[in-house]
C-alpha cells in the first residue's frame, strides 16, 4: 500500500512538472510576440535627422525601394495586409507608428533589423534608406514642409486643354539585344485613340530567385513620348544557359492596373555548382547547415517526447487507479 501510494505521488509530481512547462511555454510565446513588437531603438539614434531633403524626387526613389523590397513583407500602405508574422510586419501608413517614430527611428530600423525584419545596411545604400524614410514620412498627416519665406510672382500661362487619357491602359517592352538596352512604351485612350502617358513611374528589372534586380534610375519616368529607356549589363551570371527575362511594370497600379510586360534576354552563362557545395541555406540537402538540422531534429524529439511521457503516465494513473 505504501508502495503504491509513493508510485503514484511521485507520478502525479512528475505530471505537475510536465503541465507546468507547457504552461510556461504558452505564456512565453505571447510575450515573445510583445516584446518584438515594442521595438525600440536607442536615444542617440532617434535624434539623427534626415540629410536628404524631402522632396518628390525622394519620396519617388524611396517608394521604388519600398516596392523592391520592403512591400513583400509589409504590403500595400495603408491596406494592412502585411504577411501574418510573428510580430505581423507593421503597416507603414498608420499614424500611430508614424507617430511613435522619428525619422532616425524608422532609419535605423531599415538599417539594424530585428527577428523576422533583416538588416539592409548591406543592401541599400545610405540615402537609398533615407529615401525610404521620406516615402514612409508622405503617409503622415502630421507632417509639415518648410515653405520658402518669399514667392516669385509669376506671369499668368495660357490655358492649355487638358486631353484626358483614360483606360485601357497598354505597356510594351522591347528589347534591343545589340546595343543591350531595353525600352518601354505606356499609352492610354482617348476617343478611342492610343496616346503616350508622360511622368508615369515605371519598374523595369531583371528576374532573378526573389525579387527582380532593378536595372533604372530610382524614381524613372516616362518621357514625353510616354518612354522610358535603360541599359542593361550583359555579365549578370544567369544560369547555364544565360537566359532570363527583363520584366517591367507601372509603380502606380492604382491608377494604371496591374499592367506589366516581360521579354526574354540572353546575358552572361554561369554555373552555381560551388554554391551547392558549402553548407548553407540555398544547398541541396546532402549539404544543409548541420546546426540547423540539429535544432530541428532537437525539437521533434522533444516534442514527441513530452507527449509520449505525458500520454504513458496517463496510463500508469489508470492502472494504479485500479
Amino acid at each position: 500500500m505504501n508502495l503504491k501510494s509513493t508510485n503514484k505521488s511521485k507520478i502525479m509530481k512528475t505530471n505537475n512538472i510536465f503541465s507546468s512547462l507547457i504552461a510556461l511555454l504558452f505564456l512565453v510565446m505571447p510575450l515573445i510576440g510583445w516584446s518584438q513588437s515594442e521595438w525600440m531603438v536607442s536615444d542617440s539614434k532617434q535624434k539623427d535627422k534626415n540629410p536628404i531633403a524631402y522632396s518628390d524626387a525622394s519620396v519617388k526613389a524611396g517608394k521604388t525601394q519600398f516596392m523592391t523590397n520592403c512591400k513583400s513583407c509589409h504590403g500595400d500602405p495603408t491596406k494592412n495586409n502585411g504577411l501574418p508574422l510573428v510580430p505581423k510586419p507593421t503597416d507603414i501608413a498608420l499614424q500611430t507608428f508614424l507617430d511613435k517614430n522619428t525619422d532616425g527611428s524608422i532609419y535605423h530600423k531599415i538599417t539594424d533589423g530585428q527577428t523576422t525584419m533583416p538588416s539592409y545596411s548591406a543592401i541599400l545604400n545610405d540615402q537609398q534608406r533615407w529615401d525610404i524614410v521620406n516615402f514612409i514620412r508622405s503617409f503622415d498627416k502630421n507632417h509639415s514642409i518648410e515653405k520658402p519665406a518669399k514667392t516669385i510672382a509669376q506671369k499668368p500661362k495660357k490655358k492649355v486643354v487638358e486631353i484626358i487619357i483614360e483606360a485601357p491602359y497598354y505597356l510594351t517592352l522591347n528589347v534591343d539585344v545589340a546595343n543591350n538596352k531595353a525600352s518601354v512604351l505606356l499609352e492610354g485612350t482617348s476617343k478611342g485613340k492610343k496616346l503616350p502617358i508622360k511622368d508615369a513611374e515605371i519598374f523595369i528589372g531583371i528576374e532573378r530567385y526573389y525579387n527582380p534586380l532593378a536595372i533604372m534610375d530610382a524614381g524613372a519616368t516616362t518621357n514625353d513620348k510616354g518612354l522610358l529607356e535603360v541599359s542593361y549589363p550583359i555579365n549578370l551570371p544567369s544560369g547555364p544557359e544565360g537566359k532570363t527575362q527583363i520584366t517591367a511594370y507601372v509603380i502606380d497600379k492604382e491608377r494604371f492596373g496591374a499592367i506589366s510586360a516581360k521579354a526574354e534576354v540572353i546575358l552572361q552563362a554561369s554555373h552555381h555548382d560551388k554554391l551547392t557545395e558549402t553548407r548553407a541555406l540555398w544547398a541541396d540537402r546532402s549539404h544543409f547547415p548541420w546546426w540547423l538540422m540539429i535544432t530541428y531534429l532537437s525539437i521533434i524529439i522533444i516534442v514527441w517526447g513530452v507527449m509520449f511521457k505525458v500520454i504513458l503516465n496517463m496510463f500508469q494513473i489508470k492502472k494504479l487507479g485500479q
